[in-house]
């Protein structure tokens, strides 16, 4: 896939407007709020380049919507603390731009027949707008044609597709990899001392997880960090954990291991058992809550942080914006940066929903 090809420089320059901006929440559910991104004139397809110009994303305010739209939610899964994130964030916009909501959960990524169904449910139950984080990027063209079509809204959320849509709300995992592998090609520069790696980006056949894995090998071109394999699996850290596992016993001389949170979290599960805690360097292509303790004590060297629950936030507003005939922004990266122990304390918790939140799926 070709989702981008120049972002890095300026996405660094993006997460330097404000460090704590960066990782900072609305104070509470009726405020409006801003966000550093980089925006560009919408494109017809995520796979185009992205050509993005530094600026801030500024919210509605509440008072500013005149009627209550009714918004769809169609999101892959509900079983980690990134997807409850973005839900979380999807739920409080709609709640505090006094929208209707709907969240559809498809079960996995394999699903796609069931999401190409629950897209169907959304246009049948009256949806304005609905906010797609597709299972496949190329699977829903004609299902959002049609809908646009009709007069309904489609925001392409998180994972891009190749369509023309409404608005866009994509991180670029290809620049998620990309940040892993600068970072780390540095640190092992050629004639450094060969170290090898596994990657475990994600789910197979996965746009997110198979772009973060093609960003990190183009940026360790050159370097001295050789990749066994690249491991494939389901995002939880339940089913990262036996994959961890046979490749700790497979490569045993691994000097890092490079995935998701999750992925992290398994890892720094294993090495605790086996007694190896820092015997491998863990980095990570999102944050989860559990790996801020171990960030902070230096049993992870680093992690990329997306904001998750801003991404969402983003999306409904621009959802929103679109329908009031208000949109400014309708193409836009939230700035992502990498953290490690230096700067972890910056990440507050309110990037990830409330560990006692419920997964909600409707607001009336």
């Amino acid at each position: 896939m070709n989702k981008l090809t120049r972002l890095a420089s300026g996405m660094i320059a993006a997460t330097a407007i404000s460090f704590s901006t960066l990782f900072s929440a609305p104070a509470s559910a009726a405020d409006s709020w801003k966000f550093p991104v980089l925006a560009s004139d919408l494109r017809p397809s995520a796979m185009k380049p992205f050509e993005g110009k530094e600026t801030e994303y500024q919210s509605l305010d509440s008072s500013e919507v005149t009627k209550k739209w009714n918004l769809c939610f169609l999101a892959p899964h509900t079983t980690n603390d990134i997807l409850r994130a973005y839900i979380y964030g999807t739920v409080e916009e709609s709640k505090r731009l006094g929208a209707k909501l709907t969240v559809f959960d498809a079960g996995g990524y394999g699903n796609l027949d069931k999401q190409l169904a629950q897209f169907d449910d959304c246009v049948t139950l009256g949806a304005n707008a609905i906010l797609l984080m597709a299972v496949s990027p190329t699977a829903f063209s004609q299902k959002i044609s049609e809908a646009r079509a009709k007069g309904i809204k489609v925001i392409d959320l998180n994972i891009g597709v190749d369509a023309p849509v409404d608005g866009r709300v994509v991180v670029t995992y290809i620049e998620v990899g990309k940040i892993l592998g600068r970072e780390l090609a540095k640190l092992h520069a050629k004639g450094s001392g060969p170290v090898s790696t596994v990657v475990m980006p994600g789910p197979a056949g996965v746009a997110w997880s198979e772009d973060t894995a093609k960003g990190f090998e183009k940026a360790i071109e050159g370097s001295d960090i050789k990749t066994e394999k690249v491991i494939y699996g389901g995002s939880s850290r339940l089913e990262q954990q036996p994959l961890v596992e046979d490749a700790l016993t497979t490569y045993p001389k691994l000097g890092l291991v490079v995935g998701m949170g999750t992925s992290v979290e398994a890892t720094l599960n294993a090495l605790r058992e086996q007694g190896r805690v820092g015997s491998i360097a863990l980095y990570g292509s999102f944050i989860t809550p559990d790996l801020i303790p171990a960030i902070s004590s230096g049993d992870v060297a680093g992690v990329v942080v997306e904001n998750s629950i801003i991404i969402n936030k983003m999306a409904v507003d621009m959802a929103v914006r679109l329908l009031e005939g208000k949109a400014t922004i309708t193409d836009a990266v939230p700035a992502v940066t990498l953290v490690d122990k230096t700067n972890v304390d910056k990440v507050p918790a309110s990037n990830f929903a409330p560990a006692d939140w419920k997964v909600q799926l409707k607001v009336d």
